[in-house]
């Protein structure tokens, strides 16, 4: 059984020991001095446990069996201990008499011949959203508000383990702090864990999936994009490639499409599917469609040019499997499946037949920046532009919806008090654009 850290493997097999009237004997990892026990002496004591408990009605419990397989050292090519001993190891797996349960945080590294000796391989994955909001209803619905176990629930990464924990120590705490800020300090709690684990902080997943401030009218494309999402409405099965300049809206669409169909959004970018191991890449891929299908979601894959290379210019095998994966997976899909990528001249020409529809996003028309900084002006309480300042605005020719997220993001931490100010946020982000469109990136 393997799966993330927190995910409840531990707790899984307690419950199953018990719902069967088994005993449960767990193979130790620190001696009686409370120091760790290597690999070999942990198996050494599973095979004394095999014989001692034959004859009665239990279970043994393997965890963190990393300590076995992945001990080695890829880099140095130091070996596993499990794969220093290989065919003691193999009739260790064949030959128990008491039925075993060994758990991992994941099966990369572990070698295929002993992953096939197991009679049952089953993942135990980061809980979807729907149960994810149960588990943090369960245990800490009692004193949270609404806005706080929507924000828990929309956490990706968030295991049931850290649900738990910080519901504890908010408990632990509960008499002494006002009810107003008993969802602080769960949000606080968790976000602290979360981005201690490299899934970033709850606030900024919070301002990352839902944004403030959309409006189709406000994307430039040759498409009606409202119409476009009412075909969608009535067949919500298909893929769609987004391109065009960064900040256009690809990813806000995206999820905009997603609410329009009351269906979550599983976003994922290149640093969430790359690998380190060979095949680790495809095996992520693979996943994200399959988490999509059992969330009934829909599935956006940002910067997908990272696995949809032209196959004419690889250089290595992997390359070619990465693409080749992503297309199976994209024809097998039985949900929506939504891409988006800046550099749509990089893709592999067959890629580009795949897709239902493809969208360009381009820069903002004159009369679209004019409308959004009207509603920005409005948003942030200033007075409406002038004729001028609406002039000023419609020459910035590579102007796009995210520039206006950065003045937002700046009235938000500096102050913007007038529409001049807001004009002066908006010329500078223009500006370093075109600067880089001239100046190209090399060396002197």
């Amino acid at each position: 059984m393997y799966g993330p850290a927190g995910t409840g493997k531990s707790e899984l097999v307690r419950v199953l020991a018990k719902d069967m009237a088994q005993e449960l004997f767990e193979v130790a990892s620190e001696d009686n001095d409370g120091d760790p026990v290597n690999g070999e002496k942990r198996l050494r004591s599973y095979r004394a446990a095999q014989s001692f408990l034959a004859n009665r009605a239990t279970f043994i419990l393997f965890d963190e069996v990393e300590d076995v397989f992945n001990d080695g050292n890829d880099i140095w090519g130091k070996k596993s201990t499990a794969q220093c001993r290989k065919a003691w190891m193999n009739q260790i797996l064949e030959t128990n008499q008491v039925p075993t349960i060994w758990l991992s945080n994941t099966v990369y590294g572990l070698d295929r011949a002993f992953l096939r000796r197991f009679d049952m391989v089953l993942e135990l994955p980061v809980p979807p959203k729907s149960q994810r909001e149960r588990i943090v209803r369960a245990s800490a619905g009692d004193f949270l508000n609404e806005a706080t176990i929507n924000q828990l629930a929309d956490a990706e990464g968030l295991t049931p383990a850290v649900i738990t924990r910080a519901a504890s120590v908010v408990r632990l705490v509960k008499d002494k702090l006002p009810p107003d800020r008993l969802s602080a300090a769960m949000s606080h709690l968790v976000s602290n864990t979360m981005q201690a684990q490299g899934w970033g902080s709850l606030q900024e997943s919070a301002i990352e999936n839902r944004p403030s401030f959309y409006d189709p009218r406000f994307i430039n494309t040759q498409t009606d994009l409202v119409a476009l999402s009412d075909r969608v409405l009535k067949n919500p099965r298909g893929s769609l490639c987004l391109y065009g300049p960064s900040g256009t809206g690809k990813t806000a669409f995206g999820r905009w499409l997603a609410d329009k169909l009351g269906r979550p959004l599983l976003i994922k970018r290149a640093s969430d599917l790359l690998g380190v191991y060979l095949g680790q890449t495809e095996q992520n891929i693979a996943a994200s469609f399959k988490e999509a299908e059992d969330n009934n979601a829909v599935l956006l894959i940002d910067e997908v040019d990272s696995f949809l290379q032209d196959r004419r210019r690889a250089q290595r095998s992997w390359e070619i499997t990465q693409v080749n994966e992503m297309l199976t997976q994209m024809e097998n899909f039985s949900g929506l499946f939504i891409a988006s990528t800046n550099l749509m001249n990089d893709l592999d020409p067959a890629t580009l037949r795949r897709f239902d529809v493809k969208l360009r996003f381009d820069y903002l028309r004159p009369e679209q920046s004019k409308k959004l900084l009207i509603c920005q002006c409005e948003d942030l309480g200033l007075i409406a532009p002038n004729e001028q300042q609406l002039m000023a605005i419609s020459k910035l020719s590579v102007l796009t919806p995210g520039d206006f997220s950065v003045v937002r993001r700046q009235a938000r931490l500096c102050g913007l008090t007038s529409v001049e100010e807001v004009l002066a946020v908006l010329k500078e982000e223009c500006a370093l654009k075109e600067d880089g469109q001239k100046r190209g990136i090399g060396f002197l």
